[in-house]
Formats: structure tokens, sequence, C-alpha cells
């Protein structure tokens, strides 16, 4: 947050009427954690799955909070009647979400936005790291804050001084993107895939590809977006971005070349030369390079630019070499798509190697998921995976059933539902350069077979 804004100026951004407070007091900053809010500084009520922020206005206001921003009703009423400063709104959420908009209006740089199925973060993080070397202030989503409340975040504390901005805007409900984008104000996008991720709130495909079409809501007639040419729904998505007008612009498969160093890929008419060697990654990247392109930046400055990226996203696609065996940790997150991609991607990159893949459930795929677990485990065959270790509840069962379906042994693939046993009973099993690939959605929480490991 560059500018400082008044409490006045506050309240006409959200239409809020202010109880014990000056109105021209300057606000020097903002916090949504009473745990670490700073004497000065305003304290937002933000209401969460599993917190609200109301319950810890007395912890805030005790630490020096200027102000709190909070709904009256949402007020505890033990302390309702307290004489504290306060900007009263019905949705604190929606007034972090309003601040955020009246501060990216004040921006003059370029807004990169990154959103999809699989691979935003990936793509967000290549995309950072060209934009670093053109712009140091380059600043970027940090983590994966792509919702509600982390987009806003990470508006608010962007800087004013850099060149380029690059936003991740991720989703699982209906309409989620599209407001996502009006905060951010894209200049310009990507869109990485279409997939099966959060089928329960979204239904099917296509309903992903009309949700990440919101992308469209926030740009200007003339932004471009760049999407593989291989999108799932690439008619709809045009057809949303001709309503929008926003220009879609499609990236093809690349030649790509490899040495025990660095990777080539051809672009443009010229080689690019960076560490990136999974094709995975690498149509991230191209990805990235096509944005950068397209909103001016010279071929040779991006042919630099990626030959210096260094990509180390902890919990996708990290390769991990441990003694004489590899592990992949993709356990950030998965759905079907990124399960088909990273398996095809291994039964590229290493066709020689023994391949395992120690899995967890899929999430939010609704009545689809039995389904869609048996599609994986059948494909875990079909890309030559020769053992499974799956940790968690009945969808594991699932997986199972695809994996004999698709001609699997039996023996080759079992069901844990302890940590303990599976890392056990892997070590046991465990040989000289095995590649084990380690993925799961989030709630599975496979990174503990991974810190196992370590």
């Amino acid at each position: 947050m560059t500018k400082l804004y008044t409490i006045g100026e506050m309240s006409q951004i959200f239409n809020a009427k202010t109880e014990k407070i000056k109105t021209d007091l300057l606000v020097h900053g903002f916090s949504i954690d009473s745990r670490t809010i700073n004497a000065g500084e305003l304290f937002f009520c933000i209401k969460g799955e599993n917190t609200d922020g109301h319950h810890y206005i007395p912890q805030a206001l005790e630490k020096g909070a200027c102000a709190v921003v909070a709904d009256p009703v949402s007020i505890p009423e033990a302390i309702r009647q307290s004489s504290f400063p306060r900007i009263l709104v019905p949705d604190p959420n929606l007034a972090l979400r309003e601040w955020a908009a009246d501060i990216r209006k004040r921006f003059t740089g370029k807004v990169l936005a990154v959103t999809g199925s699989n691979g935003k973060t990936t793509t967000k993080e290549i995309l950072a790291g060209l934009c670093r070397y053109l712009d140091p202030n380059a600043y970027a989503t940090p983590g994966n804050f792509n919702n509600f409340i982390g987009v806003p975040l990470t508006l608010l504390k962007a800087p004013h001084d850099a060149k380029w901005w690059i936003i991740e805007i991720g989703t699982n409900h209906f309409g989620e993107v599209a407001e996502l984008s009006k905060v951010v104000r894209p200049t310009a996008g990507i869109i990485t895939n279409i997939g099966q991720s959060h089928l329960e709130f979204l239904q099917n495909t296509e309903g992903v590809a009309r949700e990440k079409s919101g992308l469209f809501a926030g740009m200007s007639p003339g932004n471009k977006v760049i999407v593989p040419d291989t999108l799932l729904h690439l008619d709809l998505v045009e057809e949303e971005a001709v309503k929008a007008g926003v220009d879609i612009l499609k990236t093809t498969a690349v030649t790509e070349q490899s040495s025990e160093k660095n990777s080539k890929i051809r672009l443009f008419n010229e080689w690019f030369e960076s560490s990136i060697d999974s094709p995975l990654l690498q149509q991230n990247l191209v990805l990235a390079l096509t944005l950068l392109k397209k909103e001016g930046v010279p071929v040779a400055l991006l042919k630099q630019a990626a030959a210096t990226l260094e990509l180390s996203v902890k919990g996708r696609y990290q390769q991990i070499e441990i003694d004489d065996w590899i592990l992949i940790d993709d356990t950030y997150n998965a759905n079907p798509s990124s399960f088909y991609s990273v398996l095809e991607n291994l039964n590229i990159i290493y066709p020689d190697l023994r391949k395992i893949v120690v899995c967890g459930a899929m999430a939010e795929l609704g009545d689809l998921s039995p389904e869609l677990h048996r599609q994986v485990g059948e494909t875990m065959v079909k890309n030559g995976i020769e053992k499974m270790f799956g940790l968690g509840g009945s969808e594991i069962n699932f997986y199972l059933e695809g994996w004999k379906n698709g001609g699997g042994k039996t023996e080759a693939a079992q069901h844990f539902s302890d940590i303990d046993d599976l890392t056990n009973t892997f070590r046991e099993e465990l040989q000289a350069s095995d590649l084990v690939l380690v993925k799961g959605s989030r709630s599975a929480k496979m990174e503990r077979f991974v810190e196992a490991m370590l």
C-alpha cells in the first residue's frame, strides 16, 4: 500500500458509517490477523470458513488498532455497546476487495493475470521470474493467495514503483473469477488449461470453461489472453472473449532439445535456453513468453530472461534426488486433468525407470468422484506405473478398481489408512533408480510422505 488513506476516504470507498473516530485520521497499514497487527493499523474483521475476525476485536484494539472494519450485526454482544473506533459495513470481506480495487485503479503499470484448472501457480512463478529480470521490483501473488481474501491482500501489499504485477486468480464456485477479475482489472492474461477441477461446484468441464472465461470480465477491449491451442472447450472460451472484446492468442506445441544442464525450446523462430526440462512446465514457459512478447518485450530480452530463470515451487512437480532414487513432489493439489498430464509426462521423460505412484484422494469431484478415481487408476497402468501406494479412505478403493481394470497386477497396488504403515512398506519395496510421484489433493496432506522421506 503506497498511498495513505484517511478514515474518511475509506468510509467513502466502502459507503460506510464511522463511529468513535476522526475522519481525517491517516491509516498507516492494515491487518486481518489480531495476532500480528501493529499499533495504528486498521483491523478488518474477515470471516473465513473456520474463523470470524469479529471475535478478535478486543485483541486487535489491545494491540493498538486505530479502528476496526466490522459488520455491526456480527460484533459480539458483549462488546457491541463498548466505545471503540469502528467503520461499519455489511460485509468486511467485500470492503477489503473494494479497497483493493481502489488501490488497483491507481497503479499505472501492467497487471498480468493467470487462471486455469492446473498449473496456475507454476505459470505465475515462471511469469514472475521473467518479469523480475525485466524489473527487479516486479511483484507476484505470494504462494497461492488466489481467492477472495488472497487476491485483495496481494493488491494491497503490491509496490506501486513496480512495472509489473502478476496476479493468480483461483475459484471453486461460479462467478468468483469474474468478480476477482473486476478487482484486478488485468491488462493481459493467461488461461493455462481447462480440466476436471472443482466439479462438485462447477458441475462439468464446460462449467469450468465458463468460470475461467470470467477472467475477461475485468479486462478492456483489445486486451490479450494467451491460451494453449489444445484448450478444452476452446470454442466456448473464444465466444466469451468475443463478447468482452478480448483477443485470444493460441500457443502451439514447441520443438524441444535437452542436455544434461539445460533444455531448449523453439519459439518465435528462435531457440530459448532454460533450466526447465519438463515438457509439462515448458508449455507453461511458452504461455508466459508469448504473453510478454505480445506485451512488447523484445525477443532478445526474453531469451536472456529465460536463460536465467530458476524455478522451484514446493509441492508442484518439484524433482528431488534422494540417494539413488528420484522423488517428484506434486503434493500441492490433484484433480484428474493434472494427474493425466503428469502421468503422461513421466512416461515420456523416464521411459526406462521403474515408476511408482504414492497417491491420496482427489477432492471436490462430486458424484463423479468414484468414476474419475477409477479412470486415474487405469491411466496409471497405461502410462507404465509399476506400483501404486494409496493413502486415505474409500477413494483409494476406486483407484484400485481402475488399476485392475487397466490390467495392473493386484499385488502391485496397495491401500493404506496410516501414514506410518505406508512409509514403512514403501521403504521395504523401494529399489535403486526408482522414480516416485507423490500426488493428492490438499486435504490428503501427501506432503507428510515427502517429509518422511527427506
